[in-house]
């Protein structure tokens, strides 16, 4: 990467002192003066956005045609029953959430074994969801700055921060526990010739809590405060939905990947334009029907886990 390097040190400067505002000021200008109109980077792939799209659609719908089932001597639940169609209307609609589910898994799956082929086997290192001692270190920077015994952090994050491997495994640890227990719940008869009958009950507790804590700390307090309700972000991250972001603002966002692109002369590989003028309205009437669907069920989540947690106190 000589050349971008070069221009990264030499050419930047000259041609836009003080403008850019990432960590390294000049990259992203010289950058551009390589590359031409691509001045965007690439961090998710179509493949990603659409599974995150279903996954983000399938689990609303399980969501809103399980917790019912799960309160379902509620006057609330009862309605919204109603108002679905009946039990037997939102169980068909809970079990064709679940495939759509599920075929996101094994599409995910799938994604994982080609880049294990792809990387020889290692599933670890820099771009990768394996946390590592950088991870450590910018978590308790920022407890640290939670607490108030240090300023705010100036973190070194790479294509995955730590609350985003975080909140993956967590994800991961309950899409696997939703759905061994959503199949024993599914096909009792046949999960009752094998096993005992206790591991049906336990299935029926764990499948609802599981729900229920997914929804309340993984979505409502973790996902969508990191990903959309920061600051930096607010209302809503359009890195999923266009694909990617502006180069300054990763570089900004992300100095440890960006640094590193650079260093191994891998940039280029990474930079997409911008979509026109005209496609850019459309895509922005779509973004924003989108995130209005996204922060009322966000919001409804809300009230919701403030309801159970409410019920849940006076119960003592």
């Amino acid at each position: 990467m000589a050349s971008i390097d070069s221009g990264i040190r030499d050419k930047g400067a000259a041609r836009d002192k003080g403008a850019a505002r990432a960590p390294a000021p000049a990259a992203p200008k010289a950058v551009h003066a390589i590359v031409g109109a691509r001045t965007h980077f690439r961090r998710f792939t179509a493949f990603q956005r659409w599974v995150h799209f279903f996954i983000m659609v399938s689990f609303s719908a399980l969501v809103l045609t399980g917790m019912p089932l799960k309160y379902s001597d509620k006057a609330w639940a009862q309605t919204w029953m109603g108002f679905i169609g009946g039990v037997d209307n939102a169980g068909m609609i809970h079990r064709f959430s679940a495939l759509i589910m599920v075929a996101c898994v094994i599409a995910m799956l799938g994604f994982f074994l080609k880049i294990l082929v792809q990387t020889r086997g290692r599933f670890w290192g820099p771009g990768s969801m394996v946390p590592n001692r950088q991870d450590y270190r910018d978590l308790k920077a920022m407890v640290s700055w939670f607490i108030g015994r240090s300023p705010r952090p100036k973190l070194q994050l790479d294509r995955y921060a730590y609350y985003e491997k975080g909140e993956f495994w967590a994800a991961s640890g309950g899409v696997t526990i939703m759905c061994v227990t959503g199949a024993i719940l599914w096909y009792p008869e046949v999960a009752a010739r094998y096993l005992p009958g206790i591991v049906i009950n336990f299935a029926l507790v764990n499948h609802s809590g599981g729900a229920l804590l997914a929804m309340g700390f993984v979505v409502v307090f973790w996902h969508f405060f990191h990903a959309h309700l920061r600051p930096e972000s607010f209302p809503m991250d359009k890195a999923m939905y266009a694909g990617g972001l502006p180069l300054e603002e990763y570089a900004h966002e992300r100095p440890a990947e960006y640094e590193r692109l650079v260093t191994q002369g891998k940039l280029d590989e990474v930079l997409v334009a911008p979509v026109s003028e005209r496609h850019m309205k459309i895509q922005n009437v779509v973004w924003w029907i989108i995130t209005g669907a996204a922060l009322f069920l966000w919001a409804v989540f809300c009230i919701f886990v403030v309801w159970v947690t409410y019920n849940w106190i006076i119960s003592f």
